[in-house]
């Protein structure tokens, strides 16, 4: 996915609509933070040869799977730190712990696939423990599924600050919590602030009234193809 098809998106947007893919009914009920939907749309945007996938939070690995599911030839990265569940009471976990269920789950769901490594290999995934604002990403991605949660204008700055110059000059991106209109606001405001980094290539969303509607995209999302734009150099003077 070197350069942004448009067509190709709208395509794989139309057929997620229909819950259509590779998928089959086991990667469709995997547990997580996402929907049917959601899951076929990784999927069929993963489904070009040698996609290179980053998941900035990865949960219990349900989309990640998505993207790896009957497509070999997809490299995946995901970044996780093990901190926040908002299905737990406290959300955050204990300060100098982490959520080791969320951990032990997305193991267990790559592992389900050790005797079918021609459908999923899990060799193809990479994960990276960590804040995303701290982990070092020394490959390039075409397409990004950027599920952070809580979200904040410094979260989305933080997008452009480590995770955009790890992308392709011409990637997809998806955003998540997109139901949420004061979140998508402040999604808009920080591209805004960034316009001089960036060329929206294309631009739709999926949404609902819910933040975790099975039915459709989950928490709603935002799907857009970027262009990165070069940045001009002031000359200094010796």
């Amino acid at each position: 996915m070197s350069r942004v098809s448009v067509p190709f998106i709208q395509t794989s947007l139309k057929m997620s609509d229909g819950e259509r893919s590779k998928l089959t009914s086991i990667e469709k009920e995997i547990h997580g933070q996402s929907s049917v939907r959601l899951k076929c749309l990784i999927n069929n945007l993963a489904s070009k040869v040698n996609t290179k996938y980053l998941e900035v939070g990865v949960y219990k690995g349900s989309t990640a799977i998505s993207a790896m599911f009957d497509n070999p030839k997809t490299k995946v990265t995901g970044i996780e730190h093990f901190l926040y569940d908002d299905r737990e009471p406290n959300k955050w976990a204990p300060k100098g712990f982490i959520w080791d269920n969320m951990k032990s789950q997305l193991l267990a769901n790559l592992d389900r696939y050790r005797s079918h490594p021609e459908k999923m290999n899990k060799e193809n995934f990479k994960l990276l423990e960590g804040n995303f604002t701290e982990v070092t990403l020394t490959d390039k991605y075409d397409l990004c599924y950027f599920d952070v949660a809580p979200v904040s204008p410094e979260i989305y700055q933080a997008f452009f600050d480590k995770i955009l110059p790890a992308l392709t000059t011409e990637c997809v991106v998806i955003f998540s919590q997109q139901s949420n209109s004061v979140q998508a606001q402040m999604l808009n405001d920080v591209f805004k602030d960034n316009e001089e980094k960036i060329e929206v290539l294309m631009k739709d969303y999926r949404i609902s009234n819910s933040m975790s509607d099975s039915k459709k995209y989950y928490s709603g999302i935002c799907i857009m193809g970027l262009k990165k734009k070069a940045l001009k150099t002031i000359p200094v003077k010796k």
